[in-house]
């Protein structure tokens, strides 16, 4: 390509895509490349700001930043990845499906190391919904050599960023508390039902039991016995003497990965597996806040990720919920880690 001064133009391919900005109104190539410039397209492209295009001479001997920009997203999508067509040099990478987005943080790292090549994605462990923007991708010039981008590509295929979806699970509610089950107060536990059914869960049963271990342990066993995929126990895991629900899913066999966790709200979380399925008992602050350690975890079971003590503790990186004024979780750092 050569850059020619926009009066020189009339005749000539242009070479890149021009982007028309209007602060408020407009953002968008208002010409592409490949088009013919015309005498009618001269005044335009100067009230633009553009006394110089680049126009195409000749046979390309790099590859352009659109093809450049498929070439790696491509390398880099999975099965459950849409790609979009390529606008102003940058082409988005969608999600098929409802899940969870993995990073290869080291691999992401390596992607723009490469000379020229941008690469960037929302957060590991990051919940998506269909049709949600995961990743995009582009290079910083208009064209870049093949041996660079071969090497980005490279790199891509190595799975930079996988999309985990769902999985369809039935879950089981054990509601702990002799003040709940004797009827002395109401069952609140509704919030968390619809929760969980929001989060596409089946839930499958509900036991309301005392403080009492060996009841709380029948809860447990009885609805994994039922079908249950994964036990959510409410009513609090607090210090209290009698508060038994963590010795009542113990008693189970279970093993308890953590009790507590560097998350605000949600810091009395247990977490706990019992021949391969999770059992996580929430503190009392999920009946009254939006969001809690319970948002961070569901996602990341139902994607089938495993959850060890460490990844626990990274999540102290980021783990304070603001409680902003209009919550728009989870676009924020609220349980990303590190």
């Amino acid at each position: 390509m050569k850059k020619v001064r926009v009066e020189d133009a009339v005749g000539l391919t242009l070479a890149h895509d021009i982007t028309e900005i209007i602060p408020g109104k407009i953002k968008d190539a208002a010409f592409r490349r490949g088009r013919v410039i015309e005498k009618a397209d001269i005044d335009r492209l100067l009230d633009m700001g553009k006394g110089h295009i680049y126009v195409i001479d000749g046979r390309e001997k790099e590859v352009h930043e659109d093809e450049a920009a498929q070439r790696m997203a491509s390398s880099t999508a999975d099965e459950h990845m849409e790609i979009r067509p390529a606008k102003e040099g940058k082409v988005n990478i969608l999600s098929k499906v409802d899940g969870l987005v993995a990073v290869n943080n080291r691999l992401l790292a390596a992607m723009n190391r490469v000379e020229h090549v941008l690469f960037t994605v929302v957060p590991d462990n990051y919940p998506v919904r269909a049709g949600d923007i995961i990743a995009a991708t582009r290079i910083v010039p208009l064209y870049i050599s093949d041996d660079l981008l071969a090497r980005a590509e490279d790199i891509g295929k190595k799975g930079i960023v996988r999309m985990l979806p769902f999985q369809r699970m039935k879950a089981g509610l054990v509601v702990t508390g002799t003040e709940v089950a004797s009827g002395r107060i109401p069952d609140a536990s509704a919030r968390v039902e619809e929760k969980l059914r929001g989060y596409g869960l089946e839930v499958i049963g509900k036991r309301l039991v005392p403080d009492d271990v060996i009841l709380i342990r029948d809860a447990v066993l009885g609805l994994f016995d039922a079908g249950a995929d994964l036990i959510v126990t409410t009513g609090g895991l607090s210090v209290d003497p009698d508060d038994l629900t963590k010795e009542g899913v113990e008693a189970t066999g279970a093993r308890v990965i953590s009790y507590g966790t560097p998350l605000f709200p949600g810091a009395m979380f247990l977490i706990a597996k019992l021949k391969g399925k999770y059992v996580l008992g929430a503190p009392a602050c999920v009946y009254f806040d939006t969001h809690t350690a319970l948002d961070v975890f569901l996602p990341r079971i139902m994607a089938g990720r495993q959850i060890s003590a460490a990844d626990v503790r990274k999540l102290a990186y980021g783990g304070m919920c603001l409680h902003c004024a209009a919550c728009f979780y989870p676009n924020c750092f609220f349980g990303k880690g590190r």
